[in-house]
């Protein structure tokens, strides 16, 4: 990220897990992430930054210091994604609590439609609008009407390309290099000499797939032996998933391995191996930790998934509105970044609700 807050991974998390799952991979990227910098992470997000006196009880307010109500808009990527939609609810929900008034909208996968969404929540007088951006490029005309309307631009899970060069641009969620770094550093410790990867992605105009995608070549690098040997893209659906692996099935007499960009196309793939007969010994990595997912790999059908935070990216989200809310002047008011989790069979039950 090109970010006035200079930006890099927090890896608290992912350095413990990556102790545990013993893999030596330490690429520049992993070394950058361990250096100081003034990101937040979610737990220094949620401190209180004010103490009350004995006796007194902070009143949950959403006006702001001139008395005015403040007005959240946010513009979500797809509601038919289950990561989206349980975040949008974590969202509303916290936002809620703090007496935001909350305009909540579904693009329904089409940037334009998303844009057109954040538009209308200026029109109809938004203090902050934010979304998960969809598109590295396409998402640009959202922040430039925010900055035009000189409110704030909260872009959740997803960058938007040089933050559309707005001060007031703020970024949630978790640095998706290091989701595809942990698949990485997982599969080197799994797989057989000389394995073949079957790779389902996802956009390729969508910054947070390019980034797992370089996550995992970087972890992949120290086991030369290993061979991504077919990527096709998914689109993040269950059906494509599915379809694309019984393809598979018949290219392929042996599949050792198949990885995905999210849970839900890795899920598709599992009920293609299944009603082949051929699941028993196919490693299959999913990433977001949906409930889906978490209950497959607690019944040993799915191996691993990494876990992003939809609770603790909401909430983070909705300090900086409180924040803002407050009269710190957006522009600098730092990132947050909510640290991925590797989720197997040996700490599912840790994850489930």
């Amino acid at each position: 990220m090109n970010r006035k807050k200079a930006a890099t991974c927090i890896l608290g998390g992912i350095l413990l897990i990556s102790t545990l799952l013993g893999c030596s991979s330490t690429g520049n990227n992993a070394e950058e992430s361990s250096q100081e910098t003034n990101t937040q992470t979610v737990s220094e997000a949620v401190e209180t930054e004010a103490e009350t006196t004995e006796g007194e009880q902070e009143e949950t307010t959403g006006t702001t210091e001139d008395g005015e109500k403040l007005i959240f808009g946010f513009a979500n990527n797809n509601d038919i994604y289950p990561y989206c939609a349980k975040f949008r609810t974590y969202l509303k929900e916290a936002a809620e609590r703090e007496g935001f008034e909350v305009l909540v909208t579904d693009a329904k996968g089409d940037v334009a439609v998303q844009n057109g969404n954040i538009d209308n929540f200026i029109v109809q007088g938004a203090s902050v609008v934010s979304g998960i951006s969809m598109d590295l490029d396409g998402s640009i005309p959202a922040v430039e009407a925010a900055k035009n309307a000189g409110i704030p631009y909260i872009s959740f899970l997803a960058s938007v390309r040089d933050e559309g060069n707005y001060d007031a641009y703020i970024y949630v969620g978790s640095e998706n290099y290091d989701a595809g770094y942990l698949q990485g550093e997982y599969l080197c410790k799994v797989l057989p000499e000389n394995a073949q990867i079957l790779y389902l992605t996802d956009r390729p105009s969508d910054q947070q797939y390019v980034d797992r995608k370089e996550g995992l070549l970087a972890a992949l690098a120290d086991r030369e032996d290993i061979e991504i040997v077919s990527e096709m893209n998914s689109q993040n659906k269950k059906d494509l998933g599915m379809s694309i692996t019984e393809d598979w099935l018949q290219v392929y007499d042996e599949i050792q391995c198949i990885v995905g960009q999210n849970d839900d196309s890795v899920i598709g793939a599992i009920e293609a191996l299944k009603a082949a007969g051929r699941l028993e010994g196919v490693i299959t990595v999913g990433l977001d930790g949906s409930e889906d997912a978490l209950a497959l790999i607690q019944a040993g059908e799915m191996t691993m998934s990494v876990l992003q935070d939809a609770k603790g990216q909401a909430e983070a989200g909705v300090e900086i509105l409180k924040q803002i809310r407050d009269g710190v002047d957006p522009a600098t008011i730092e990132d947050i970044f909510v640290p991925f989790q590797a989720v197997t069979v040996e700490n599912v039950v840790d994850y489930l609700e």
